[in-house]
C-alpha cells in the first residue's frame, strides 16, 4: 500500500479519461454514462471484448519497461521486480509442495496489481481514442472494455486490437469477443444489459438496465438466505441479513433504467420473505394471508428496493 501510494499519482496523471477502474474519484456509472453518451452520437457498432486471463499473462519485462518511463528509483524498481517475480508455491493432495517460477502476470489479490494493471493498457487507451482513423470511443473498466465506432468499422478494429495485443503478450477471448449492432442486439457491460429501446415519447434512446445474471445471482443469495435450512434462525437477524444484501445489490445497480427490474425483484423478494415466515412461525393455511407482503416491510423490517428510477446525469433517458 505505501508504494501504491506514492506511485499512484505520478501513473494518474498520464492515465486516458476513458479509463474507470481501480481509479480515485471514477467508478463503474461513469463508465456507462460515457458509454451511453457516445452510443447517442451515432457509434453504435459496439467491439465488446474479452481478454484472456489478464492479470495472469501481463508479460513481466514489458510491464517493468512500462514503469521504468517514469519511474527511476532503482530501489523502487527491485521492489516491484520481486513482486512481480515471486514464485507460486502449489501444493497437490498428496501433501506435496511445489516451488514453480513466475515469469507472467501480476500479484493475485495485490493492492499494486490494479495500477500496474491499467499502466500496461494505458497506451491502448491512448492509441484508440485519440489516434485510430473514424474516432471511435474505447471505454474501458480495468480488463473489461468495449469500442464503440460508426458502423462497418468494427472487423478493422478488431483486427488491430488483435496485433496490437499479440505484439504485448495478450490475447483476445475469441469466444467471448464479438462485434454488436447495437441497433439490433443488446449487449452486457459491467453487470449491466444496454440495449436499443423505445421511450414513450417516441425517440429511441440507450436503455441501461441490470443483466439477467446480475439479477440470477441476487436471487442464489437470498435463497440461501430464505431456505427451509435457514429456520432456526430468528427473525430479526435473518431480515437485518436479507437487508444488508439489498441494500448492497441496489446501492451498485439503481442506475438509470433500473425500475421495472426492481419493481420486479422488489415483488419476489417480498415474496420469498413470506414464504419463509410462514414456514418459520408455521401458520396455518387459514392465517397465512396475515403475513402480506405489505407486512414483510412494515412489520417485520424488509427493506423495500427503489422502484424509481436512479440518478441520471439526463432525465431525458
Amino acid at each position: 500500500m505505501a508504494a501504491y501510494l506514492v506511485l499512484m499519482p505520478i501513473f494518474e496523471a498520464d492515465f486516458h479519461p476513458h479509463s474507470f477502474g481501480f481509479r480515485p474519484k471514477r467508478n463503474a456509472h461513469q463508465a456507462l454514462d460515457t458509454i451511453v453518451q457516445t452510443l447517442r452520437s451515432g457509434r453504435t457498432e459496439v467491439l465488446d471484448a474479452d481478454l484472456s486471463k489478464y492479470f495472469d499473462t501481463i508479460p513481466h519485462r514489458q510491464l517493468l519497461r512500462a514503469v521504468a518511463r517514469r519511474v527511476s528509483d532503482g530501489s523502487v524498481l527491485r521492489l516491484l521486480k520481486q513482486w512481480l517475480r515471486a514464485p507460486v508455491v502449489e501444493e497437490d493432495k498428496n501433501g506435496t509442495r511445489r516451488v514453480l517460477p513466475n515469469k507472467q502476470g501480476t500479484p493475485q489479490g495485490g493492492v499494486i496489481s490494479p495500477l500496474l494493471a491499467n499502466l500496461y493498457l494505458n497506451p491502448l487507451d491512448w492509441q484508440v481514442n485519440e489516434r485510430c482513423t473514424g474516432r471511435p470511443v474505447l471505454v474501458r473498466y480495468a480488463d473489461d472494455f468495449v469500442i464503440l465506432s460508426w458502423p462497418r468499422q468494427g472487423k478493422e478494429l478488431r483486427e488491430r486490437l488483435h496485433r496490437w495485443l499479440t505484439a504485448r503478450g495478450l490475447s483476445l477471448n475469441e469466444s467471448k469477443t464479438r462485434i454488436v449492432n447495437f441497433r439490433e442486439e443488446a449487449f452486457h457491460f459491467l453487470g449491466f444489459q444496454l440495449s436499443w429501446r423505445r421511450g414513450r415519447s417516441g425517440r429511441n434512446y440507450p436503455h441501461v438496465e441490470p443483466g439477467a445474471k446480475s439479477q440470477q445471482h441476487l436471487r442464489e443469495v437470498i435463497r440461501e438466505e430464505l431456505n427451509h435450512w435457514t429456520h432456526w434462525r430468528g427473525v430479526k437477524p435473518t431480515v437485518e441479513r436479507v437487508n444488508q444484501i439489498l441494500r448492497g445489490w441496489s446501492g451498485y445497480y439503481h442506475y438509470r433504467n433500473s425500475s421495472r427490474v426492481f419493481g420486479k425483484t422488489k415483488w419476489w423478494v417480498a415474496t420469498r420473505m413470506k414464504r419463509w415466515l410462514w414456514r418459520k412461525l408455521r401458520l396455518r393455511p387459514r392465517t397465512v394471508g396475515s403475513v402480506s407482503g405489505r407486512a414483510t416491510h412494515e412489520f417485520y423490517g424488509l427493506w423495500p428496493l427503489p422502484v424509481k428510477a436512479g440518478w441520471t446525469p439526463s432525465r431525458t433517458a
